[in-house]
């Protein structure tokens, strides 16, 4: 039987699929000019910007997730550092729906990878990030919470991606851009 770490890990690697291809199906019902128009609301910003950045996130945690040669006690040495400032970022996923879904694909290819290493990936990853002012920190963290952080982070994008699309006439699912807490509440208080 499974551990509860193991099942919570396996768990979240099901729901980061789950919403790679939910994006993945609503992105395909646009054209490219839709997937590109900058949005009058939040100048700068498109949907395939949004996609863009939130598999940039995905890419480095399991860049380091696919270093992982071991799950013995890592807290002396934990995988990363992560750090979600310096992203590669994909011009052809940000400028076609063609090139977003060929990314989400990939991204879960890789998920699927790692769901069969998951005996391997240790518990703890050092993550960096700027922080305000422009200094770096680094911070122990747990490869668990970081990919729960990618999950909700693409949620929240997920949200901003809907605005675009009410922004262009287009009606997102109702529940693209909630996170399962807000769901969850929505469906105790309809009982």
């Amino acid at each position: 039987m499974a551990s509860t770490a193991s099942q919570t890990r396996d768990h979240l690697f099901a729901h980061a699929t789950d919403y790679m291809r939910h994006l993945a199906s609503i992105i395909g019902k646009l054209n490219d000019t839709q997937y590109t128009r900058e949005s009058t609301a939040l100048p700068g910003s498109t949907i395939g910007k949004h996609v863009r950045h939130v598999l940039d996130h995905f890419a480095l945690l399991f860049a380091a997730l696919a270093s992982a040669q071991s799950a013995s006690d890592n807290l002396q040495h934990p995988l990363g550092p992560v750090d979600y400032a310096h992203r590669e970022r994909s011009p052809l996923t940000e400028s076609t729906v063609g090139g977003g879904q060929s990314s989400i694909g990939r991204a879960i290819a890789i998920v699927e990878q790692l769901r069969e290493r998951e005996a391997v990936i240790p518990s703890f990853i050092t993550i960096s990030d700027t922080l305000p002012g422009g200094s770096t920190a680094s911070f122990l963290s747990t490869v668990d919470r970081e990919l729960w952080f990618c999950i909700h982070h693409m949620i929240h994008h997920n949200a901003i991606i809907a605005s675009l699309m009410f922004e262009l006439g287009l009606d997102p699912p109702t529940e693209f851009a909630y996170a399962p807490s807000t769901i969850k509440l929505a469906h105790d208080l309809a009982e």
